[in-house]
């Protein structure tokens, strides 16, 4: 979702006095996070993203990139990047005209075209400027109008999306048949030809038992006759392929060759009309001629097909040598440069090479016709080379390649560096850099999957599956950023926070360096190694509580010098204060610093300051003690650790009687709630669980302190229950528990795509009528995917696996496969 700056700052914006006041009357609350944020006439149970997306718009380079196929048009550069499609103009600005950058949610179609679900590696741009997107998870071509107008037959609004090609549906398309109304098998990119035919690679697939081969379809734009077929406009037809597997057919008509099931993209070559194909399973570049003549050293029948690269045998070999006889290394992708030269992404082989279509001298060397030639990378893996001679450069895995017609430079999708690179085609200034002839440059990515956007606003950067949110007490918000190894808040107001000078509405990291390591303790907390932290908390004094889960720690940054968990610590620094970093079981007793942990998934803070942890794989929750006295039915020593619930073997037992004996099953999260008790996601018994801090009565039940008890769940995975009793309802990974201003419990229901509450008591909450001890769905219509902002959270797609609640009322979501954090308003 793309939102101008002062929107992205008004979200999250609190006058101080209101912040006062809220602190005053609300005492802070350790899973009932203080939090007042402006939400004017939104009503209650709308859902919203409030962190997170598909980065930019930026300088393209700050921006993370997973490319695996471009092209260029009219002095822009396109990315297929997966779930999204990206565009960088001449000056390297990057925007995202297509696709959420989410996996899952709706089509799309008739609306606009940044909020359709996309699977994409192959994209194109016809003669009027419309986006081509070859969207092969939905087995479907797709159009985004440049303009209004009526196109392909269809009449189109500007920046909306539409299928041109494609009824969604997966199986052997017909020719001579509307391209709407037939099935795609796998298309898996796209092209213009010089007559404004739309051209699909549609890749082999399985079905009925059967292996299909692949197919070269076109789209006729109006009726003649092309490819030695009549067509009629609108109508779809294949061009090359028989629909078998395997190798056969050349020099014969393309129609009935053979075809691999794995084919990358097929291009037109604007000066002769011949179709060049990746057929990558076969390590082969194959070409189907327009018309008869010479071409790569071959004399060639129009309508037939003919290999012009590779012999079938998979390696590194013949480097100026006829490109038939050499080895590929799954090619796959192929472009046709204006001299008619074939560049080949040869993936395995880390390198591009080019076929010369005639004798010359092109990218700085001396090519004959028919042979072949490395023109970038040196068969090196990683990332090197950036400013000098693009054949001394690494390249890791390149999967794609297109050529910028300005300047006759070669585009890589440099997919497993995260990168697009740029082989420079002539001196000048291109793309916001400097670049010489032959060098090779970085134009997109930051070399980072999913991380971008730090000191912007928070509803553009980029988060990579973040499973964890917390919120301070004046309102800026925690986010546990697994895959980037990070901590980052989004500042609610401007300040200094754990030593950063904030804007408010922008993002930041306060922990982690983007390293999956152990590292940095007593120092700068953002230079600090951390290994796919999954939890975050704040405590009473402002500190950052962060689960590092893979490094099997507890560690706290500083929001202010003073002494905490008995050590000094200084604002903005790391420390560890629970887990030695060995997985496993052992400490208890003893001092939290020297325990073993094993996979400690959550962290939260009781309204005694003592650290609660879900020791995961332990099937344990454990206790860090915050002074000596008697928790949860023992007695605690100051920074010691001790077992409160778990008995340390998986499985289902013990309610009713003491927590210690019970057993558990992968407790994922916990939190404590006003009166003190602790709550347990007690994930994969399907079921959230308390332990009584006191005797009393509690969620109905009257409850032994130090004893556990069932309050949510049969224990039972699936769905039902809601608008009856919590206890007899079922859940789907239950991963997050958490307790907001009301007293209800909220649950992230993950597997079942849902935010679920308990009712404390009998009202309205989230817009809801609600029964106490009943449960209800607030946020999540079941479905896996992204949508729905704006809208009633009850219609959202969505996968939570963390939820929160401020003082306002309203949910925070760490929405895990869409990589954003939403908000409920409550």
């Amino acid at each position: 979702m793309q939102v101008a700056r002062i929107g992205a700052a008004r979200w999250y914006v609190q006058a101080a006095a209101a912040v006062g006041l809220v602190a005053a009357m609300v005492a802070p609350h350790p899973r009932t996070h203080n939090a007042v944020r402006v939400n004017l006439a939104t009503p209650a149970g709308t859902i919203r993203t409030v962190a997170g997306g598909v980065g930019g718009p930026a300088r393209a380079t700050a921006v993370s990139v997973s490319p695996c196929g471009v092209s260029f048009h009219a002095g822009t550069l396109y990315i297929a990047d997966g779930s999204a499609v990206r565009k960088v103009n001449a000056s390297d600005g990057l925007t995202t005209p297509a696709g959420t950058g989410a996996d899952g949610g709706p089509l799309g179609l008739g609306g606009p075209a940044a909020n359709a679900d996309l699977s994409t590696c192959g994209v194109a741009v016809d003669s009027a400027g419309n986006l081509l997107i070859a969207d092969s998870l939905h087995y479907r071509i797709a159009v985004v109008a440049a303009k209004t107008g009526t196109f392909y037959g269809q009449a189109m609004r500007a920046g909306d999306i539409y299928s041109v090609a494609g009824n969604g549906q997966q199986g052997v398309s017909a020719s001579g048949v509307a391209a709407t109304r037939t099935t795609l098998g796998d298309p898996v990119a796209v092209a213009v030809d010089a007559n404004g035919n739309l051209v699909i690679a549609d890749a082999g697939f399985a079905l009925g038992g059967r292996k299909h081969g692949g197919r070269i379809q076109v789209v006729a734009v109006a009726s003649g006759r092309f490819y030695g077929q009549a067509m009629t406009a609108g109508d779809i037809y294949t061009v090359a392929g028989n629909g078998d597997l395997g190798f056969s057919g050349d020099s014969g008509p393309a129609t009935k060759a053979s075809i691999s099931g794995q084919i990358g993209p097929a291009r037109v070559d604007t000066a002769t009309g011949n179709l060049v194909l990746a057929d990558t399973g076969l390590e082969r570049i194959r070409l189907v001629a327009a018309k008869t003549g010479t071409f790569y050293g071959q004399a060639m029948k129009a309508g037939d097909i003919y290999t012009i690269a590779g012999n079938g045998t998979p390696g590194f070999f013949g480097d100026g040598g006829p490109a038939t006889s050499a080895n590929l290394d799954i090619p796959s992708g192929v472009a046709v440069d204006g001299a008619g030269n074939v560049l080949i992404a040869d993936k395995f082989n880390l390198r591009v090479r080019a076929v010369a279509a005639r004798t010359g001298t092109f990218y700085g060397q001396k090519m004959t016709a028919g042979d072949i030639y490395t023109v970038a990378g040196d068969g090196g893996g990683g990332f090197a080379g950036d400013g000098g001679p693009a054949t001394r450069a690494h390249l890791k895995k390149p999967e794609g390649v297109a050529v910028d017609t300005r300047t006759g430079s070669v585009l890589v999708a440099d997919s497993g560096n995260n990168l697009v690179r740029v082989v420079a085609g002539s001196t000048g200034t291109f793309y916001g850099q400097a670049m010489t002839a032959g060098d090779i440059y970085t134009v997109a990515g930051n070399r980072k999957a999913s991380f971008s956007g730090d000191r912007g606003p928070a509803t553009s950067a980029e988060l990579n599956h973040p499973p964890g949110v917390a919120v301070t007490s004046t309102g800026n918000m925690l986010i546990a950023d697994a895959n980037n190894s990070r901590v980052r808040l989004a500042a609610a107001t401007s300040g200094t926070f754990y030593g950063q000078a904030m804007t408010a509405g922008d993002i930041y990291t306060v922990a982690g360096n983007g390293s999956f390591r152990y590292a940095g303790d007593g120092g700068p907390a953002t230079r600090a190694g951390l290994n796919a932290p999954k939890s975050v908390a704040v405590d009473a004094a402002g500190n950052l509580l962060i689960a590092d889960s893979d490094n099997a720690t507890i560690r706290v940054v500083a929001a202010r010098t003073g002494t905490f968990y008995g050590r000094a610590m200084t604002a903005g620094d790391i420390y560890t204060v629970a887990g030695n970093g060995h997985l496993g079981f052992s400490g208890d007793g003893g001092p939290a610093t020297s325990a073993e942990l094993f996979l400690p998934t959550g962290v939260a803070v009781d309204g005694s300051g003592n650290l609660l942890i879900a020791d995961e794989l332990n099937n344990r929750v454990r206790v860090v003690a915050a002074r000596t006295g008697t928790f949860y039915g023992q007695a605690m020593t100051a920074s010691d650790i001790y077992t409160v619930a778990g008995d340390g073997s998986y499985g289902y037992a013990g309610d009713g009687g003491p927590a210690k004996n019970a057993k558990l099953n992968s407790p994922e999260n916990v939190a404590a709630d006003a009166a003190g008790n602790l709550l347990i996601a007690d994930t994969f018994n399907q079921r959230v669980r308390v332990v009584a801090a006191a005797s009393g009565t509690f969620y109905g039940q009257p409850m032994t302190a130090g004893d556990i008890y069932t309050v949510a769940g049969n224990g039972t995975a699936g769905f039902s229950g809601d608008g009856g009793p919590a206890k007899n309802a079922e859940f789907e990974v239950p991963n997050s528990v958490a307790v907001d201003r009301a007293g209800n419990l909220l649950i992230a229901d993950e597997l079942n795509n849902r935010v679920r509450v308990v009712a404390a008591r009998t009202g309205t909450f989230y817009g809801q009528a609600m029964t106490a001890r009943d449960i209800y769905t607030v946020a999540g219509n079941g479905t896996e995917g992204y949508s729905g902002d704006g809208g009633p959270a009850t219609s959202a797609e969505l996968t939570p696996t963390d939820v929160v609640a401020d003082t306002a009322g309203n949910l925070l979501i760490a929405d895990l496969i869409s990589r954003r954090v939403r908000e409920v308003s409550g």
